[in-house]
């Protein structure tokens, strides 16, 4: 049984994708966007975890860490903002796999010209 439901599972869906988008348009953002969207991410990935895990409790940790990190990092460190953003996608999707035995699978290839 999936320590996970229906609903959960497609708003950690819906956080993976807006942690995607969010890593690939990084570069693109002024460093208000950049200020704002650390602090909003990094509260979202708060908010939307559950405060236990029944299968990966690691991965909740791990996620608090790198989610603290987010938060923290200096807006100018357009480097470490996007590196953190992937990760923390990373984590949100393996998190998922381990929780829903749901296939782990990699983000679909875009289609050229796409941000």
């Amino acid at each position: 049984m999936a320590a996970i439901d229906t609903a959960r599972r497609f708003e950690l869906e819906q956080l993976v994708r807006d942690l995607r988008l969010a890593a690939r348009t990084i570069r693109a953002q002024t460093l208000e966007e950049r200020r704002a969207l650390r602090a909003t991410l990094a509260e979202t990935v708060r908010e939307r975890l559950e405060p236990h895990a029944e299968q990966d409790e690691e991965g909740l940790e791990a996620l608090g860490t790198w989610s603290v990190a987010l938060e923290h990092c200096d807006a100018n460190d357009v480097d470490l903002l996007q590196e953190l953003l992937y990760g923390i996608d990373a984590l949100v999707r393996v998190h998922l796999w381990r929780e829903t035995g749901l296939p782990l699978e990699p983000p679909p290839p875009r289609p050229r010209g796409d941000v």
